[in-house]
């Protein structure tokens, strides 16, 4: 049972981040890739988001707070829920990340988009806090927390901007020009994603028999070939689909949705992982 429990928190994580994302993406792209051009349904979709975010962090909220109080009926959890919410780091950064979020959509809705995704990216930045980068001292601590903001930021910044993505590429006139811009970044954002990845393998698994010996490894293995799997998928999109738009715009929309498809497992998958300890620093779990 405390796997299965295991596994539920993961998963809120893992969705209570896909609507983070999803909300800073729809803020993100018209603030600097649009250009001025005014799509529907960017707004409706960063309320989509923040309703996604704030569903799944309550459901996480309550797993954690019964796991942290070892409760045993749902009175136990209502009882310390007060005290995770005001005396512990998970409790304060996962409602104060809300709470921005928030203010960010209602700065959407006002017409201030760019301060909008100025402050829904620090509220992505902020979950680095709650990773094992967070929770440990000394420099391998610092390494865990820089390495973790870049990959967050990087993880926003493209699987975030997908949903986004897809309904400006429906809907814009011409989304060559989109395209083109939006690219650079994909691909700045899968360097990133690359590089703090193979830092935290080292870090956090050591070796390469652990990916197979550790339920850790095995989870940050298959995370591992749906990302590599999602970069194959958004390098057709580069070399195949983008240079001949608009004639392959139907095509594009498609592909958008399997990266958004791969996308929400990877997150899945690392909300799952985040609840596990990592072979090389035991106790951390």
């Amino acid at each position: 049972m405390d796997e299965v429990f295991l596994v539920l928190r993961g998963i809120c994580r893992g969705l209570h981040l896909a609507g983070y994302f999803c909300a800073f993406g729809a803020m993100f792209l018209p603030a600097a890739l649009l250009r001025g051009v005014t799509v529907r349904g960017l707004k409706p979709l960063t309320w989509a988001g923040f309703g996604l975010a704030l569903l799944a962090g309550v459901a996480w909220f309550l797993l954690q707070t019964a796991y942290f109080a070892s409760a045993q009926d749902f009175a136990d959890v209502v009882a310390a829920a007060p005290i995770v919410a005001l005396d512990t780091r998970f409790g304060s950064l996962l409602l104060g990340r809300l709470g921005v979020l928030l203010l960010a959509v209602l700065l959407v809705q006002g017409g201030w988009p760019r301060l909008a995704a100025l402050f829904g990216f620090g509220g992505v930045m902020a979950e680095a806090w709650l990773g094992h980068g967070g929770a440990m001292i000394g420099w391998e601590g610092n390494v865990l927390l820089g390495t973790s903001i870049l990959h967050l930021a990087a993880a926003a910044l493209w699987l975030g901007t997908l949903p986004a993505l897809l309904i400006a590429v429906a809907r814009v006139p011409d989304p060559a020009p989109l395209a083109r811009r939006y690219s650079p970044l994909g691909m700045g954002c899968v360097a990133t994603l690359l590089l703090t990845a193979l830092i935290q393998y080292v870090l956090l698994i050591g070796c390469p028999m652990a990916l197979f010996t550790f339920g850790y490894g095995a989870l940050a293995l298959t995370k591992t070939i749906l990302l590599a799997l999602l970069v194959g998928v958004a390098a057709r999109n580069y070399l195949r689909l983008v240079p001949e738009l608009p004639t392959t715009r139907p095509a594009l929309r498609r592909a958008i949705g399997a990266e958004m498809l791969l996308g929400l497992l990877v997150l899945l998958a690392a909300g799952v992982l985040m609840q596990l300890e990592p072979p090389a620093m035991p106790g951390m779990g």
